[in-house]
Parts: structure tokens; C-alpha cells; sequence
């Protein structure tokens, strides 16, 4: 106990550097434990708060029948404190024998894969592009509300939705209010839905409509995607009912998680060698892909073989197909494709 507890304050002193990590950092769990006086509180409760984080990580990063083939024991309270970069408390209140806060844990990207690895549990740690969500409420009294008076939109302020695997963007109600407005989000303008996706840099934005409250609700709505600026977008329908907004908001995030993590993971021994060409229309550019090509968790090796003004030959040296890397490249910005005449060669995804 005593070990573990002075571990637990050592993470605590180096938090303040810490960084968040994507999807190695686990936020807003909430913490909550009494015992005879409020430093043994504080204690479980900072226990308590890291098995919840590291099992949420966990879950986040591997699929369910994975966890179960591997049969994949819970994580010791050594372990975890050994996978931990540091932690951040917030709404700390505490009694004589009560404590109370809110978790945020950024994990070692390093040290979890070490884990997973030991373990043989297939794993995915790549984002893929976020998603950004117009939360569209819809009364029988009001009709709709998107950007004032709408619990379905500040539910979406209040969970993990950055971090996930399959990130989420809540445009301000600022930016957001000077973009669309409720009816033209019910109505899914396309015009007004791609210059909200331009605006904030992605790709796919989600009209999610919902109906009910927190004693039962359901959404509909579409996924749009504007991979392709030109053209017209691809529209994917999407409906769900929960019990109440944050179940529904977490359901979402889960469904797209579960579907990137099915096409990211890495099984067996696959990957090889290929030469790239990689074109860009100056250094920024340049350095933006260069960032993308080097930070992909596929990539194993990128070596530069030549570089120019506006283009530059690279070897990567990657796992998993070249499907699966085309894929992360495309999430990271950088589309792989490959030319007739040129081979293959890296653009920036638009």
C-alpha cells in the first residue's frame, strides 16, 4: 500500500508537464471514496480512478473478442502505475474522510504497447480523422435548437470525445453560430455542412437529430463526407436510440471506434518496403507530411533518399498491408496513392 501510494504522489508532482497523447489520455473520470481520514481517502480514490482509466484505455485500444482470445487479466495496481506519464485532478473537494475529484490520466504510449504486446492482444493506437457533430435537439414545443438551450449539445462538452480512437469536433457556438444554423442543419445543407467541415479542417461532419430526453432518446441523422471537395458528398445515414444524451454521445464514439478499430488493427506479420514520391507546394506543406508519414504508428522506418522544392523520395518500411497504411496516412492528412506514371506518391488529403 504504502509503495503504491508513494508511486501515485510521484506521478502526481510530475503531472503538470504532462501532455495530453490522443488516445493514451483517459479524461473526466470522476473519483469518490471515503475512509478514515481524507489522505486514505485520497489514496483510493486515486487508486480507484487509475484501474477505471487504464481499463478504459484498454478497452479504447483493442477489440472485445481480442481481449477475450488473449484472456487478458485485469492490470495490477503495479502495473498501472508503471503505464502512467502522469495524471491532473480537477473539482478536488474533500472532508474529513471523504475525497472527491475528476481524473485525467495520460498514459505511456510505450509502456502500454510493452503490455498489450506481452499479452499477444492485437491493438490499434492511430486516430482516425475526427468527425465534426452538430448535436440538433428537436421539440415538439421548441423545434429545433442547436447552438442555445440544448442539453444534447452540452452533453457533448462534458465526455471524452476528443481522445477517443475516432475523434469528435464541437465547433463553439461562436464559430458554429456564424457557419449554420439549426434549420439548415435539420435540413442538411450541404453548402452550409461543407463550409462548417472547411472551417474547422475535416472532413466528415455529423447531423445527429435528437428526439426524448434523459429518460429515453433517440437520434437520426447522416455522416457526411467531403473527402472529395469537388464532387458531391457521400451521405451515410445513422440512427440510435439510448437511455438517456451521454449514452447516446458515447454510443456514437463507440460505434465509429469499433469500425476504425476493425479496419486499423494489425494481425500476423504483414507490412513491407516501397519507394514513395511525396509532392507538396512548399516547406509548410512539406513539413506537415513529413510530420504525418514519421508520426504514423504503421510506419516503422521513413528514410529520405532526396529532397527538392516541391517533392522528395522517400522509403518507408511499414506494418500491416498497404491498405490499412493508406488508411492512417488519409486520418494523419497525407493521401497515398498510386500513379501510373509516378508510382506511389503522397499529396495532401483533402
Amino acid at each position: 500500500m504504502r509503495h503504491v501510494l508513494a508511486a501515485l504522489i510521484l506521478v502526481l508532482a510530475a503531472a503538470a508537464g504532462a501532455a495530453a497523447q490522443g488516445p493514451y489520455t483517459v479524461s473526466r473520470v470522476p473519483i469518490d471514496a471515503t475512509a478514515s481520514n481524507t489522505f486514505e481517502a485520497q489514496a483510493i480514490a486515486l487508486r480507484q480512478g487509475q484501474a477505471e482509466a487504464a481499463r478504459r484505455l484498454i478497452d479504447r485500444l483493442t477489440l472485445f473478442e481480442d481481449r477475450m482470445e488473449a484472456s487478458l487479466p485485469p492490470l495490477s495496481n503495479e502495473e498501472i502505475a508503471e503505464l502512467i506519464a502522469g495524471l491532473q485532478i480537477a473539482d478536488e473537494r474533500r472532508s474529513g474522510t471523504r475525497y472527491i475529484g475528476v481524473l485525467t490520466v495520460n498514459f505511456d504510449p510505450r509502456a502500454v504497447r510493452r503490455w498489450l504486446q506481452s499479452h499477444r492482444v492485437p491493438f490499434v493506437e492511430a486516430q482516425a480523422r475526427p468527425v465534426v457533430v452538430l448535436p440538433v435537439l428537436h421539440t415538439e414545443e421548441d423545434g429545433a435548437a442547436l447552438w442555445d438551450g440544448n442539453p444534447w449539445r452540452e452533453t457533448w462538452t462534458e465526455i471524452d470525445a476528443a481522445n477517443a480512437l475516432a475523434p469528435v469536433i464541437l465547433p463553439s457556438r461562436e464559430t458554429g453560430r456564424s457557419l449554420i444554423s439549426a434549420s439548415a442543419a435539420t435540413a442538411m445543407d450541404v453548402d452550409a455542412l461543407r463550409d462548417v467541415a472547411l472551417a474547422h479542417g475535416a472532413a466528415e461532419v455529423a447531423v445527429l437529430i435528437a428526439r426524448g430526453g434523459e429518460d429515453g432518446m433517440r437520434y437520426q441523422g447522416a455522416v457526411f463526407s467531403f473527402a472529395d471537395p469537388s464532387g458531391e458528398p457521400v451521405r451515410a445515414p445513422v440512427t440510435a436510440s439510448a437511455g438517456g444524451f451521454r449514452a447516446a454521445a458515447q454510443r456514437f464514439i463507440a460505434d465509429r471506434e469499433e469500425a476504425w478499430k476493425r479496419s486499423a488493427i494489425v494481425r500476423g506479420g504483414e507490412g513491407g518496403e516501397f519507394a514513395v514520391t511525396v509532392l507538396y507546394g512548399g516547406i509548410s506543406e512539406w513539413q506537415a507530411l513529413r510530420g504525418a508519414i514519421t508520426g504514423a504508428s504503421l510506419v516503422t522506418n521513413a528514410r529520405l533518399d532526396a529532397l527538392s522544392r516541391d517533392g522528395a523520395m522517400m522509403t518507408l518500411t511499414h506494418r500491416g498491408d498497404r491498405a490499412q497504411l493508406i488508411t492512417e496516412l488519409d486520418a494523419r492528412g497525407a493521401a497515398l496513392t498510386e500513379d501510373r506514371e509516378m508510382g506511389w506518391v503522397i499529396r495532401p488529403a483533402r
